[in-house]
């Protein structure tokens, strides 16, 4: 039996190749429109680029999720198709892949005399964006390495559990296009912009944007992170940092949680197109989870 781990592009892991055996991952793309061009997330996007015309362009503005048929096109590459989307708070994403899904399984079943016995599809909402998806698909991936002869519900229970035990966090400068696109109410963002101040969010239980509290000055905003990841229940453990232009920004902060968490496993990332568009300049997602689900 053949797997796959498969993520939108909120995801911002892009070259990854799992360790476990016979198991690929792979990426399905959103789409930014600017300036009444299209901006593919995929690996030939140039993310300087696409936010240097973001930040020049006077119009709105948005984003879109991948189509129905090209989450299909990626349900067909393993007979085991585990699935991680972007909020369905934040996106239509995952009702699209529910629709893919839908698609293949139709399919399978009549090339096989209505049989659909060997080919398993989940799509697992993630209630976040960024780094948490990171988490998810790097501790699926461990989680086939250590169980290669698992079967298909035990990693589903298993992804279930994981989402539920690990949480995203959002240290960001400017919300222009959060608020241009609907996902932060406008008076926050304006009241954050106009005070030039950091504003640290969190994702809420139904997988929406909810803003923790303002930080001033970098010291206090890694104190805030390290204590709202404290308060969630983290140990040490697998943690992400993605950053938008901000290398020095995130590799502090990875300082700080090893600091205060010896056994952390910390990894830092550049956002893609998605993340980027939305944290903007100097933006931190961090990710990480609990319980030694790892």
């Amino acid at each position: 039996m053949t797997w796959a781990i498969i993520a939108d592009s909120s995801c911002n892991l892009r070259d990854y190749t799992p360790a476990a055996p016979n198991c690929i991952y792979a990426f399905a793309p959103l789409t930014l429109h600017v300036g009444g061009e299209e901006y593919p997330d995929d690996a030939d996007l140039n993310v300087s680029k696409l936010n240097e015309r973001v930040h020049s362009e006077a119009t709105a503005s948005s984003s879109a999720c991948p189509s129905a048929g090209e989450w299909a096109d990626l349900f067909r590459l393993a007979d085991n198709v585990i699935v991680v989307t972007l909020s369905s708070n934040l996106s239509g994403s995952y009702d699209s892949a529910q629709m893919g899904r839908n698609l293949v399984m139709d399919e399978y079943a009549r090339e096989h005399g209505g049989q659909i016995m060997g080919k398993n599809i989940y799509i697992l909402d993630s209630r976040a964006a960024g780094a948490k998806l990171e988490i998810m698909v790097r501790l699926i991936d461990r989680y086939l390495t250590m169980h290669p002869d698992t079967m298909f519900d035990e990693v589903v229970s298993y992804a279930k559990r994981l989402e539920s035990n690990s949480q995203v966090q959002f240290s960001l400068r400017s919300f222009d296009n959060l608020v241009k696109n609907g996902r932060m109410p406008k008076l926050v963002g304006a009241l954050a912009s106009g005070l030039s101040i950091r504003m640290l969010g969190t994702a809420s239980e139904q997988g929406t944007i909810k803003v923790i509290a303002p930080t001033r000055g970098d010291k206090k905003t890694i104190k805030k992170i390290l204590d709202v990841m404290r308060s969630d229940g983290y140990r040490g453990g697998m943690a992400y940092i993605d950053h938008v232009d901000n290398a020095e920004g995130a590799e502090e902060l990875g300082r700080a949680i090893a600091s205060e968490w010896p056994q952390a496993e910390v990894e830092i990332l550049p956002c893609r197109g998605l993340c980027s568009y939305y944290a903007e300049e100097t933006g931190l997602i961090i990710g990480y989870e609990w319980n030694g689900l790892s």
